[in-house]
């Protein structure tokens, strides 16, 4: 399986968010919404991965094979290091991978003259903004 489809495996997989973890109904549904949530994120930072993106698939191998962050990919799996509770952090991790890969794509990304098209990281972070939604924006390129 390649790495793209392993990390899409690895988001949408279910939470299994145990209710004795939370106080009411209404907590365990709010908490329950917001990891749905990341999981809408994923799906648009993949989306916008791909399509900038031509060779996505070796890039996401090489960051995950030389990153030492919690998600990481070791003999072909991905391996991932919970912090506090998996349930929550799990579908922000695989964002926070996307997140990275896009943003050295927009870093590297050269004019018809071989010149950075990018001079800072605000502008590539700008440019980033243009394509994606609020909430994204806010939680991965501010």
């Amino acid at each position: 399986m390649n790495t793209l489809n392993l990390l899409r495996k690895f988001a949408n997989q279910k939470p299994s968010l145990d209710f004795n973890n939370y106080g009411n109904r209404s907590a365990y549904q709010k908490e329950s919404r917001e990891i749905t949530k990341d999981l809408h994120d994923f799906r648009e930072l993949v989306y916008l991965a791909s399509a900038r993106i031509e060779d996505l698939n070796d890039k996401l191998t090489s960051y995950l094979e030389n990153t030492g962050g919690r998600l990481c990919l070791k003999d072909g799996e991905l391996e991932y290091t919970t912090g506090q509770y998996f349930p929550t952090e799990y579908r922000p991790a695989a964002n926070n991978v996307l997140r990275d890969v896009i943003f050295a794509d927009y870093r590297d990304e050269k004019d018809s003259e071989g010149n950075d098209l990018y001079s800072t990281g605000h502008d590539i972070r700008k440019a980033i903004r243009r394509k994606v939604s609020r909430r994204v924006a806010s939680n991965y390129f501010n």
